[in-house]
């Protein structure tokens, strides 16, 4: 494995500071920047050229991790990313898988498994790690030609949350068959055979607790639902 420069982009200084100083002994990594803002993130992408990038979706209250994530996969060729957030939503979790992030880890997550993550992202393996999580790797990094619309990224976050195709196409005024469809092209750009794979991969697992927004409709007798509130928005093209 060879030695990379790794950027750190977090609006906390101390927090910032923190994963420089557990990174500073971690096999595979030579130097660490860091970046507050987006536009300190990118300046540092343009001139240093990391080859890892460790980003919060949120910076400086601005959705710009994603920004961040795409960036670092479009324009410095076979640099890692991980994102390190605090949001523990499916919607979070889809945000980075459609801007190409390598890796997810919560903040909750140890400093020693956030540098076994960083190793193991640095190596070739995808890691996911969610709140109150210890996930292993899972294996090879998904491509990131492909990206999913946001359409698909919306219907990614209620898959994560366990919502049947019925469900989804009541949600979003969709035909049953056009989710299926969709759902069938967001398992294969992601890599996964079903369902039930995705969702254990990525360590979900069935109840209100994973969507965080509560759905306006009256639910059913018994019945509490809730759904995600996406991180950020970009056009469906």
């Amino acid at each position: 494995m060879h030695c990379v420069t790794t950027l750190v982009v977090d609006d906390q200084p101390v927090l910032r500071y923190a994963i420089r100083r557990l990174l500073q002994d971690c096999a595979g990594v030579r130097a660490v920047a860091e970046a507050g803002t987006e536009r300190e993130a990118l300046r540092h992408c343009e001139t240093h050229r990391p080859g890892m990038v460790i980003t919060e979706l949120s910076v400086a209250g601005e959705p710009a991790g994603a920004a961040i994530c795409q960036y670092a996969k479009e324009h410095l060729g076979r640099a890692a990313v991980l994102v390190f957030a605090g949001d523990p939503s499916p919607a979070a979790v889809a945000t980075a898988l459609n801007a190409g992030a390598d890796s997810f880890v919560h903040k909750s997550a140890s400093g020693t498994r956030l540098v076994a993550a960083v190793r193991s992202t640095l190596a070739g393996d995808r890691v996911w790690v969610p709140a109150g999580e210890t996930e292993p790797p899972l294996g090879a990094a998904v491509p990131y030609t492909s990206v999913m619309t946001q359409r698909e990224e919306d219907i990614l976050a209620l898959m994560l949350c366990r919502w049947s195709n019925d469900e989804i196409a009541g949600e979003l005024h969709l035909a049953r068959q056009t989710v299926k469809n969709y759902a069938s092209r967001i398992l294969h750009k992601l890599g996964f055979s079903s369902r039930r794979e995705l969702v254990r991969a990525l360590g979900f697992r069935a109840g209100p607790l994973r969507c965080a927004t509560p759905v306006p409709e009256v639910p059913r007798p018994g019945e509490v639902r809730y759904r995600p509130d996406p991180v950020s928005r970009r056009s469906s093209s």
